[in-house]
């Protein structure tokens, strides 16, 4: 029997290892038809390469899943009922990048380096005292969150409040196109966040400071200040990203390196920057923190694995595409000293995530710091053997990881 037969992204085996079902789309089904979903999948490389870099073929607008518009679910928050960096395409995309990119080049990056070691060291210190310890809680979550806490200008103190509201929208996200229903718990979560941005964003223009919300609501250098509604879909943006991308791909790294003792040994001759590093960017490449991304075709499209009609909603791959070996050689052995030149984890072309300079930063200090403190780490008794990785379709990384000292 194919495992197509009953390929669906909410299938808990496809949760939990997506990557032989890829394997197979890749060879058997290089444009499935997701019914579920109503949305066309791409697997292949060389298709998921050029839907991302063809914004004018593939737009970032309009996208319909399951019969439902992305502005059907604006319940949740003001982040899925206004434009913002993910859901836009020039010009107006152009206008929302410039704004903010001025926070995120790479020397601003780079100086923060400090910062992140600081807080790293802190957290490891304070995890590795225990025998047992989620990893996910004690330092994967908190690291970046805090980190674009500061950035945005709003207080760490809240961060249980980010987290919580994080995985509320995201989960949420996942059963609205999987049901078409938004609970009313998710609903008074949306409500939450969206109120309390909308209030740090009215103090940061009564009162700007030097932080990201106040260069969103005072513009500046011919830029055109966002609206209310913008720097809350902006801010809540930001948030997600800071919560989500780099904590997973910590948490990937981690079960990565100790699913594959050989390579944790290389890591533990040389705990380098360099390598900590070569560690991060492999695991953006074998086990995504980011799965995939929805786009529309504005025109009929042929691919390799057949023809997109017009009007369709195409879900990319990153992850699968990561593992094609017509572009990395044995593709599904965890090797940090491969060339991962070209990997697609943080997107291509004008979407490509702003914050990948940050979460470059933030996953190698950490390991380092890890590395440091605890170079020698297992799985712990309590951790179960099948990784939780949640319901989400689109992002992937573990809920909880209980590791132990060895």
């Amino acid at each position: 029997m194919s495992l197509l037969d009953h390929f669906d992204f909410f299938h808990p085996d496809v949760i939990n290892n997506p990557y032989p079902y890829f394997a197979e789309l890749r060879e058997k089904a290089p444009l499935f038809w997701m019914k579920s979903l109503q949305v066309h999948v791409l697997s292949r490389y060389e298709d998921v390469a050029y839907v991302l870099k063809n914004p004018v073929l593939f737009s970032s607008v309009d996208i319909r899943v399951n019969g439902m518009r992305r502005e059907d679910r604006s319940q949740l928050t003001e982040f899925n009922s206004v434009s913002n960096l993910v859901s836009s395409d020039p010009p107006i995309h152009t206008r929302l990048r410039g704004l903010v990119s001025r926070a995120f080049i790479p020397k601003r990056i780079s100086e923060m380096e400090p910062r992140v070691r600081e807080l790293s060291q802190g957290l490891v210190a304070e995890m590795a005292a225990q025998d047992e310890f989620d990893f996910m809680d004690g330092l994967a979550s908190p690291l970046p969150v805090t980190i674009i806490a500061e950035m945005l200008g709003i207080e760490v103190s809240r961060r249980r409040d980010f987290k919580r509201w994080s995985d509320s929208l995201i989960s949420s996200t996942s059963e609205s196109l999987r049901s078409g229903k938004v609970s009313e718990e998710a609903v008074r979560n949306g409500q939450e966040m969206s109120a309390y941005m909308t209030e740090i964003a009215e103090r940061r223009r009564r009162e700007p400071r030097g932080d990201l919300i106040s260069l969103l609501v005072q513009g500046g250098e011919g830029a055109e200040a966002l609206s209310p509604q913008e720097v809350n879909s902006f801010a809540i943006l930001l948030l997600l990203a800071g919560n989500e991308t780099t904590t997973n791909l910590l948490g990937n790294s981690l079960i990565a390196l100790i699913r594959n003792p050989e390579q944790y040994e290389w890591l533990r001759r040389d705990p380098s920057l360099k390598a900590c590093a070569a560690v991060a960017e492999e695991t953006l490449r074998y086990d995504s923190p980011v799965l995939g991304l929805m786009r529309r075709a504005t025109q009929d499209v042929e691919l390799s694995g057949g023809k997109i009609p017009a009007e369709s909603t195409v879900m990319v791959m990153m992850a699968s595409a990561n593992h094609d070996p017509r572009k990395f050689p044995n593709p599904e052995r965890f090797d940090p000293r491969r060339d991962t030149n070209g990997m697609l984890s943080f997107g291509h072309g004008i979407h490509f995530c702003l914050g990948a300079p940050l979460s470059r930063l933030e996953a190698p200090v950490a390991l380092q710091e890890l590395m440091a403190r605890a170079p020698r780490l297992g799985f712990a008794p309590r951790q179960p053997e099948r990784i939780d990785y949640g319901g989400s379709f689109i992002l992937r990384g573990p809920r909880s990881l209980w590791l132990r000292k060895s």
